[in-house]
């Protein structure tokens, strides 16, 4: 179940990174992570660093994937990103986005949701 979960997850983190290239933002890093955490995707919207959380669900029969988004899950997204930004010495605005994505039974996009500025 881990390996099919890891799998899907990694699919919509690969349609997640294309969705948000093909609207101009620079991708930094995927999949950065420390022993506190991981981020999926890192990337430069303009001048403002981003810090993305994807959730990725096959169908609706457990729920959508924006209802697997909770404070604690962004604030630890945000403190990741608060490291990232003192380990690479960077001082520039910064924020953290989620991108929902839904597959269908295929492995098809049924649906992408980017929803800017969470956190």
């Amino acid at each position: 179940m881990k390996i099919y979960n890891r799998k899907t997850g990694q699919s919509g983190e690969k349609i997640a990174a294309e969705y948000l290239s093909g609207k101009n933002y620079k991708i930094v890093e995927r999949n950065f992570s420390t022993r506190f955490g991981e981020i999926d995707i890192i990337c430069y919207d303009g001048n403002i660093l981003v810090f993305v959380e994807v959730k990725t669900k096959i169908g609706h029969d457990f729920g959508e994937p924006e209802e697997m988004i909770n404070k604690n899950k962004l604030g630890r997204v945000r403190r990741m990103g608060e490291w990232y930004m003192t380990e690479k010495k960077l001082d520039c605005p910064c924020r953290v986005d989620v991108v929902a994505v839904v597959l269908d039974k295929d492995n098809k996009v049924e649906r992408l949701d980017h929803y800017e500025a969470v956190y």
